[in-house]
């Protein structure tokens, strides 16, 4: 008699069946929040900025958050396990709210960065705990979709926070702006109330707070991102080596703490955990020139509007969106060839842009720049899948928030080097074609060792026996 065995559905399918749709769109919200509040701040702040007196303090409204999502971002493995992913992200949903009330009714500078820096915190804890979501709420087999569906969230925050926060400038109404998100906060709060699993994790961490790591982490983030606010190239260089440095010892300290903020191995090369963050630190910092300085230098080589800037970063997040749709239901077998297809796709768009920059056409650059958010949604959920997988039950959490974060480190890494980069070739408000070209040159050729490096991770996060864990991790 002919027997029939059960197929398995799709994960598309099998997403749309399960009752846990209800949970991503709870993870999309947060998500949303972190991404377009950061776009959207972008085009309130000239208008605030005026208002309050305090255009010269405009490059740490984004400093500061950066911070903020950095140092909560590290803690977010730890928030899981300690309270929850309900009740810490409905914490970080409100604690994101009340920033945006303290910028929205700001009477001075110092009032919207003390309620920017809280908006990061909240968002950045939002962010990590998203992917500690991932990885608790969801079976591995289902990572492919789920995160395609994260990135097409990221993607549509590119072009929707810049217009949202456009329509509340072009209105005189930039604190309505800041007013919204504390709304759509609160609500998503209520959200992860409502919809998400309460309980604690079954692997908990009750130890102290270890508050002088992150003071250590926060000085060492706050070191790099004021090197774009030095004028003088020594200072900083100095103050990049200085922050690197520090980042370098907080990872050291960690690592030997027994209440670490990250999983033990994550500045080790030679185990898994500590490759797929290393490669996705290394990566993020090889790709974002563009983003930094990409729309500055199309303005002054083809004479495009700041829009057309605008769009052309916005390209990365499309693209991002669509690798990531494109491969959501790739198999365990080639997960590692999608690893290290979008890695060298990334790489490429980088390389390829030295030479684009300076001396190509906007025809040249848009595929190039298409290539820097292609590679990562191609690589990212399958990176997060293989990293959590290879490090200890223990640890899991602590791996999930680690690869935002240490995303977020590797941009703040990027950009600060780049900024140094533009500064040496001579960037000025009226710079001659000939510097143009060099800066074009510089930002980009500067970036060839750490992809090298990224890219050295790759055996050891594309091994076998990487593939044995998530082969087990997924049973």
């Amino acid at each position: 008699m002919e027997t029939r065995t059960a197929v398995e559905p799709g994960p598309w399918r099998a997403l749309a069946q399960s009752d846990r749709v209800a949970r991503l769109l709870v993870l999309c919200a947060g998500v949303w929040l972190h991404a377009a509040d950061s776009l959207m701040v972008a085009t309130l702040m000239p208008d605030a900025a005026r208002e309050l007196q305090g255009v010269s303090y405009m490059g740490w409204t984004i400093a500061l958050y950066i911070v903020g999502s950095i140092v909560a971002g590290a803690t977010g493995g730890v928030l899981a396990m300690r309270f929850g992913i309900r009740q810490a992200m409905t914490g970080s949903a409100t604690f994101f709210s009340l920033g945006c009330v303290l910028s929205a009714v700001a009477p001075d500078i110092w009032t919207v960065l003390a309620g920017r820096l809280m908006q990061g915190l909240g968002g950045g804890a939002m962010l990590a705990l998203t992917f500690v979501g991932i990885e608790g709420l969801f079976p591995a087999r289902l990572t492919g979709a789920v995160m395609a569906v994260i990135s097409a969230v990221w993607g549509a925050s590119a072009f929707c926070g810049p217009l949202i926060g456009g329509i509340f400038a072009h209105y005189g109404m930039w604190r309505w702006g800041f007013g919204a998100f504390a709304i759509q906060a609160l609500l998503v709060a209520a959200l992860t109330v409502w919809l998400l699993p309460g309980g604690q994790s079954d692997r908990r961490d009750d130890g102290p707070t270890p508050y002088p790591r992150l003071l250590l982490l926060a000085v060492a983030i706050m070191a790099i991102a004021a090197a774009g606010n030095w004028t003088s190239l020594g200072l900083s260089g100095a103050s990049i080596v200085t922050g690197i440095a520090m980042l370098v010892l907080f990872f050291r300290t960690d690592s030997r703490a027994a209440n670490g903020l990250m999983p033990r191995t994550a500045g080790s090369p030679r185990t898994g955990t500590g490759s797929g963050i290393l490669f996705v630190m290394l990566l993020a910092a090889g790709t974002i020139a563009f983003t930094v300085y990409g729309p500055l230098l199309l303005q002054f080589r083809f004479g495009v509007s700041p829009l057309v800037g605008g769009y052309f970063v916005a390209m990365e997040s499309v693209s991002w969106t669509a690798a990531a749709l494109l491969v959501a239901q790739a198999s365990e077998r080639m997960e590692p060839w999608v690893i290290r297809a979008g890695a060298v796709i990334a790489a490429v768009g980088a390389i390829g842009l030295i030479w684009a920059m300076p001396h190509g056409s906007l025809w040249a650059i848009a595929p190039l720049v298409a290539c820097l958010g292609a590679g990562f949604g191609a690589f990212w959920a399958f990176v997060l899948k293989r990293t959590v997988a290879a490090t200890p039950e223990a640890e899991r959490e602590k791996a999930a928030a680690a690869l935002p974060t240490s995303q977020l480190i590797g941009y703040a890494i990027g950009a600060a080097l780049t900024g140094f980069y533009a500064n040496a070739a001579g960037l000025t408000e009226n710079p001659t074609p000939e510097t143009v070209r060099a800066v074009g040159f510089w930002i980009f050729a500067g970036f060839v060792p750490v992809l090298a490096a990224g890219l050295l991770m790759l055996p050891r996060l594309t091994s076998s026996e990487r593939a044995s864990a998530v082969e087990a991790g997924r049973r």
